[in-house]
């Protein structure tokens, strides 16, 4: 049985995905961009289906906000996860819709410069985020005391030597862990 995606074209060769890279121009701006498509074996049509065609935009996308000086995707993400906030939270907070930071993230959109601006001035000042969450009435979404962990953990270390031949092999076994019943360790003995 073949696994292989048959062209949709001629409906008797198979397709692989290929990728080239592509000048793109923007704003006097040029790059060069990986394209994704497939391509049959039979016919030779290339063509972009949905998944290549919406890598193909987020590329695209991340390289038109480098070049219009806004955040990318992964700067957003970083922000976002700096003050712990989910994609809806971060919605609730800085306007732009239910859905607006996913986009944002995944480069499918490129946020205004308003938003941009004030993501910078949110990334530059935690006093200025805790203001927005004062203004926005959002406190009880947000811990303001940082959370302190332990510093002793209830974590088991074991420290493995090599050569050894009398004690049992080394290495990891989850089985063995989990069958200990607060008695003696069986590698200890």
């Amino acid at each position: 049985m073949n696994t292989q995606e048959l062209c949709p074209l001629c409906g008797e060769g198979h397709v692989t995905t290929h990728s080239e890279m592509v000048e793109s121009e923007y704003k006097a701006h040029k790059a060069m961009l990986p394209l994704l498509f497939k391509q049959c074996d039979a016919c030779g049509s290339d063509f972009a289906g949905a998944a290549e065609a919406k890598l193909n935009k987020r590329a695209l996308m991340a390289w038109r906000k480098q070049v219009d000086g806004l955040l990318t995707g992964a700067e957003i993400t970083a922000l976002r996860r700096l003050y712990k906030m989910t994609q809806g939270q971060a919605a609730q907070l800085f306007g732009g819709g239910p859905v607006a930071f996913s986009k944002y993230e995944n480069d499918d959109v490129a946020q205004s410069e308003a938003m941009d601006t004030l993501l910078r001035l949110v990334r530059r000042s935690k006093d200025a985020f805790w203001a927005l969450v004062e203004e926005k009435g959002m406190e009880a979404q947000f811990m303001r005391t940082p959370v302190t962990v332990p510093t002793q953990s209830n974590v088991l270390h074991i420290t493995a030597q090599r050569g050894n031949t009398d004690r049992p092999d080394p290495r990891y076994n989850p089985r063995q862990l989990r069958s200990y019943s607060g008695g003696a360790m069986p590698w200890k003995q």
